[in-house]
């Protein structure tokens, strides 16, 4: 089923990005519509999945201070594979199969270098994968949900 998002659906987007936890009612005033249509169209844009509604963690604060980034080389013909042995590990967060030079980009929040050890070691006993670079986060520059969409 194809969602069509109106200006309405927009501008609810908008304001949720904003501030996720904004209310309904808030966004009826704004919006000057009926709560009751606010909390319908929510419903609709989670259901069909064009919103989620999620916290976002501070890993710095909870002691996850090693954060990082992983590109795997793969064998192209293992990629279901790789796709089910890293669904599975502890610490990844963010995974993406891509095109070009490197097959996928994961991302990962641990808190010791014993659980990076065990990362990499798991990562690299998945039957397929060909290669991996890991990156080390030194400094988070810029970390916004809220940007605009042309």
């Amino acid at each position: 089923m194809n969602y069509k998002i109106d200006e309405i659906d927009s501008t609810i987007i908008q304001l949720l990005k904003q501030d996720g936890r904004m209310p309904n009612t808030d966004i009826a005033k704004k919006l000057k519509i009926s709560e009751a249509t606010i909390r319908k169209r929510l419903r609709k844009l989670i259901s069909n999945e064009i919103i989620q509604i999620v916290a976002v963690v501070n890993h710095d604060k909870l002691g996850e201070e090693i954060v990082g980034n992983i590109k795997i080389k793969v064998d192209s013909k293992k990629s279901d594979n790789i796709i089910k042995g890293l669904n599975k590990l502890k610490g990844v967060w963010y995974i993406a199969h891509l095109t070009g030079a490197i097959d996928f980009d994961v991302e990962f929040n641990l808190k010791t270098h014993s659980e990076l050890r065990d990362l990499l070691a798991a990562i690299n006993k998945i039957d397929g994968v060909i290669k991996t670079e890991t990156s080390f986060r030194l400094q988070l520059i810029k970390n916004r949900y809220d940007l605009e969409t042309t």
